[in-house]
């Protein structure tokens, strides 16, 4: 049977009230919205409105308030680099200045009174630049470095100016992935160090050593190697996978665990004859060694081979670290005995033997070195492979020397020894060499000799010139202790005497020894002695030349300056090039923040014209709804009949 059409009939009144119902509060749900929409602007107020245009909405707000702390950093970093900028610029003019004073004080045309007035307009100039050098701005020290709080710059009692701060610079984030330094430290913009430079101390391998640090530190890719060994019975090859390897003794266990059960076995070892390479021997027969395609950590290992007998890698230069051993510098010979020995060091005014007994590694050196109390910042040098230690006095001598042994020799770090080259020695002058003038000694026999030293080079060359005379008896060496040459005489008892002149001067070994003991030394200054090159030091140097009217020196200060002149300009044009990249940034981040803002608007922005006319149309809707419920529900019953 089917069934026909539902004709339509009567509804109940329950059911009309309620889609009557629905349909008001519908309404009134749109009325609140679009009114919701005219008071704030925007075309949702919950992201369950929206969830697309929602998520579109919070990923440009988070980009708008990122853009926004980029702007305020970039404005915040302009703002202490144009105080930096003007502080250089302050102290270029008085860069100038003291090279005006330099050129009218040198030379034999200007008076003592002038010279001495010349000498007093310059301590006035470096204390605008200890000043100017002190700038703090947004309650942070300029030129500090990251110890911005303090003064980076103090003069001490002798007259040297000590620099407190370091040589860190900060970083402000100023777009995506963008770093730029924000501060000039005391060594960049003043040159405040005075640094001793070590040499390359040729660490030696050690199980321990990391792969990371070979090769200076550029270490090596991980990779996969075919070992193969042959005893003549036929090869066996294992692919040995180094990629998981950290140390030296991770390739070590990886290569002999993987012949561990095979009737040849392998043995990997720091080859001892050179402590700078890995040796690799079969128990018997041969090795061969070959990267697999894409590997070469075989070839960075140098022990690429095919059958050998025995393989001898090459030298992997590990890079010095805090952890590395005395005793394993100069490729395991060590430093040689700490025992009543040590470190002679002179650090302005202060000199103080300083002992490493205790001294085991690279970072207890550094820590005693601290601690000394004689303003020392030790450190590595620029390759990696060797010592640097740095003073931070501006205006005094450092040095390095021996305290009877030969510690700061086989650390590198010993800054008048005998390959020092005699031009290098009274901060750059050289030694002073007349024509015709010789080194005049007066021996304890009462005889007299005259050295030539016109082709002498190095501090080697003086002494082999002076060793000649009578070998074994008139002795020239380096002093045991501290730094200079030293000269015994074991000819008689009569006083030892170097002629004072020119050369003997500048060579730090003119005086006598009267002691009348043939073994007593006459002991020469340290004319080998380091300064910092920076502006403060320079001034400091030009204050006491002028005072002195030694114009040798004035003459070394002159093209110092001009120097520091010219280095000043690039620090101020470094300084300069971070502003304009800064303004680069800002001017970008302004176009980024209206686009944005113009994307966001298009999102989230209500256009107001259109939600006033749905306003109107759902009170209007409203309104109607309400009426037709009046109607209906206002029917009697005789109506309805």
């Amino acid at each position: 049977m089917s069934l026909g059409p539902i004709l339509p009939g009567r509804l109940p009144n329950s059911f009309a009230a309620s889609r009557l119902n629905n349909q008001i509060q519908a309404n009134r749900r749109e009325i609140q919205k679009l009114q919701d929409s005219l008071s704030t602007g925007q075309r949702f107020q919950r992201p369950g409105e929206s969830p697309a245009a929602a998520l579109t909405t919070i990923i440009l707000q988070k980009r708008l308030e990122r853009n926004a702390q980029y702007q305020s950093n970039v404005q915040t970093d302009r703002s202490l680099l144009s105080a930096a900028e003007n502080a250089l610029a302050s102290i270029n003019d008085s860069v100038v200045q003291a090279r005006s004073a330099l050129q009218q004080g040198i030379g034999n045309n200007v008076s003592e009174q002038e010279r001495l007035g010349l000498a007093d307009s310059v301590a006035s100039l470096l204390r605008q630049v200890i000043n100017t050098a002190n700038t703090t701005f947004r309650g942070r020290a300029l030129f500090g470095g990251s110890q911005s709080s303090g003064v980076p710059f103090e003069l001490t009692g002798s007259g040297a100016v000590r620099y407190l701060g370091d040589v860190e610079q900060f970083s402000s984030v100023v777009s995506t992935g963008v770093f730029l330094p924000t501060n000039i430290d005391g060594q960049s913009a003043f040159n405040a160090l005075a640094v001793i430079e070590g040499s390359d101390l040729n660490a030696a391998l050690t199980l321990e050593t990391a792969l990371s640090d070979l090769h200076g530190g550029a270490g090596l890719a991980g990779g996969s190697i075919d070992v193969t060994v042959d005893d003549g019975s036929g090869p066996i090859t294992h692919r040995v996978d180094l990629s998981g390897a950290k140390t030296l003794n991770d390739i070590k266990v990886l290569i002999e665990d993987a012949f561990a059960t095979e009737a040849v076995n392998l043995t990997v070892e720091i080859d001892p004859s050179t402590s700078s390479g890995l040796l690799i021997t079969p128990s018997s027969g041969t090795v061969s060694i070959a990267d697999i395609s894409g590997s070469r950590v075989a070839s960075d290992l140098g022990i690429t081979a095919s059958g050998a007998t025995g393989i001898t890698g090459g030298d992997l230069n590990p890079r010095l670290t805090l952890k590395t051993r005395l005793e394993h510098l100069n490729l395991g010979t060590g430093i040689g005995d700490t025992a009543g020995t040590g470190l002679f060091i002179t650090s302005g005014d202060q000199s103080q033997a300083i002992d490493l007994s205790a001294v085991e590694t690279i970072e207890d050196l550094f820590n005693t070195l601290r601690l000394a109390g004689l303003d020392l910042e030790p450190g590595f040098n620029a390759s990696g492979n060797g010592l640097s230690v740095s003073s931070r006095l501006s205006g005094a001598g450092f040095s390095i020397g021996e305290n009877n042994g030969e510690n700061a020799t086989l650390l590198g770090l010993r800054n008048f020894s005998s390959q020092t080259l005699l031009s290098d020695l009274n901060h750059g002058l050289g030694i002073e060499r007349l024509p015709g003038q010789t080194l005049d000694i007066t021996r304890r026999d009462g005889s007299t000799v005259s050295i030539d030293l016109s082709t002498a080079f190095t501090v080697q060359d003086v002494l082999d010139s002076i060793n000649a005379v009578d070998p074994g008896n008139l002795v020239a060496s380096l002093s045991p202790v501290g730094n200079g040459i030293s000269l015994t005489d074991a000819s008689g008892t009569d006083p030892l005497i170097v002629v004072e002149n020119a050369l003997s001067r500048s060579l730090g070994l003119n005086g006598i020894e009267d002691s009348g003991d043939p073994s007593a030394a006459l002991q020469g200054a340290d004319v080998g002695q380091r300064e910092s090159q920076g502006i403060i030091s320079l001034l400091s140097s030009l204050e006491g030349a002028l005072r002195r009217g030694d114009n040798r020196e004035l003459t070394r200060l002159s093209g110092l300056l001009d120097d520091e002149s010219q280095r000043f300009l690039q620090v101020q044009g470094e300084v300069g090039n971070r502003i304009q990249t800064l303004d680069a940034i800002d001017a970008r981040l302004q176009d980024e923040e209206v686009k944005l803002n113009e994307d966001l608007s298009n999102v989230l922005d209500a256009d107001l014209a259109e939600v006033l006319s749905s306003l109107i149309s759902r009170q209007q809707t409203l309104e109607a709804t309400y009426r037709t419920a009046s109607d209906i529900f206002g029917l009697s019953l005789l109506q309805f009949l």
